[in-house]
């Protein structure tokens, strides 16, 4: 049964004003800024800055299944709407293409691909079951992305020039939140062994071997590569009420290094920009929606005057 209708035609509806970052103080010291936040909205990104850093592509819903996608210009404040999308989207590596994991009829996502310049579009995954959370290899050959395909949620690899699919994770555990490392050599995601019990893993794509970054029993999930390929941002609850986590950086050994945010509410989806000077991360904090972190090469962040 064909789930997505594909269109030769896509027209972009472009809205703008100038852009004013609102800055916070993170209860933990950090200077947080709110890139989006709208009222009665929720807004979210997912890997979601193009390779210039210049752009967000930020998915938003207002309940009752009104979901939609745009992209963000983070200099001008100007809005693109991309009607075929309705949630998370990420850029290829050239910049040239927008993956994205669409709501279709029936509830559940499929995973399609647009090209920026001629509007084709493409199904990438497509099934009776949830196809969830892609992403590109650093030089776009690839896209990994988990799915409950087999009835348990595990993470594929696709080629996109056989079209073939590779299964990478087979245990009856949920994983998900697949992102490869800077040089497309490993993996990292995250594995549910508990009910609130999230761990962090690597795979080396070669040999499918594993190996295990995190292992207390609270969650630690969402974990994303910074741009140096030595470190991983991810969120943990471990000091907080279960399933409300913080952002934190680790080394792609397991070591902690610093947790950037400190609020009672729940942080995740960090991702570094490009030039790694950003962590832009999903909250649910008042006001809920898309916040970033300025950073340094240490991942030490900006504070208050005197701090």
């Amino acid at each position: 049964m064909k789930h997505v209708v594909l269109v030769a035609l896509l027209v972009l509806v472009t809205t703008g004003s100038k852009p004013a970052f609102v800055i916070d103080r993170d209860p933990g010291g950090c200077m947080v800024e709110r890139v989006v936040v709208e009222a009665d909205e929720r807004s979210y990104q997912c890997n979601s800055l193009s390779p210039d850093g210049r752009r967000i592509a930020i998915g938003w819903d207002r309940g009752e299944e009104a979901r939609g996608t745009y992209i963000l210009d983070l200099e001008t404040g100007e809005r693109t709407a991309l009607p075929v999308f309705n949630n998370g989207t990420t850029f290829s590596p050239d910049g040239t293409m927008l993956l994205n994991a669409v709501y279709v009829e029936s509830g559940k996502t499929d995973i399609i691909e647009m090209n920026i310049e001629t509007r084709e579009v493409q199904v990438i995954a497509q099934d009776d079951q949830w196809d969830w959370l892609p992403c590109y290899s650093p030089d776009g050959s690839m896209i990994v992305f988990n799915s409950y395909r087999t009835g348990n949620s595990d993470i594929y690899l696709y080629d996109r020039a056989s079209k073939q699919l590779r299964r990478l994770t087979s245990t009856d555990m949920y994983e998900a939140h697949a992102q490869f490392s800077p040089d497309g050599k490993r993996i990292v995601f995250h594995r549910q062994v508990g009910e609130s019990d999230f761990n962090i893993y690597l795979m080396d794509l070669d040999s499918n071997e594993e190996t295990q970054l995190t292992a207390s029993p609270r969650e630690e999930s969402y974990p994303s590569w910074a741009p140096d390929g030595r470190h991983i941002l991810f969120s943990s609850d471990k000091g907080n009420e279960t399933g409300k986590p913080n952002i934190v950086v680790m080394t792609d050994t397991g070591e902690v290094v610093r947790q950037l945010t400190n609020h009672p509410a729940k942080d995740a989806y960090a991702f570094a920009s490009p030039d790694g000077r950003y962590v832009y991360f999903n909250s649910y904090r008042e006001p809920q929606g898309v916040y970033r972190i300025k950073i340094d090469g240490e991942f030490s962040c900006e504070q208050e005057e005197g701090e």
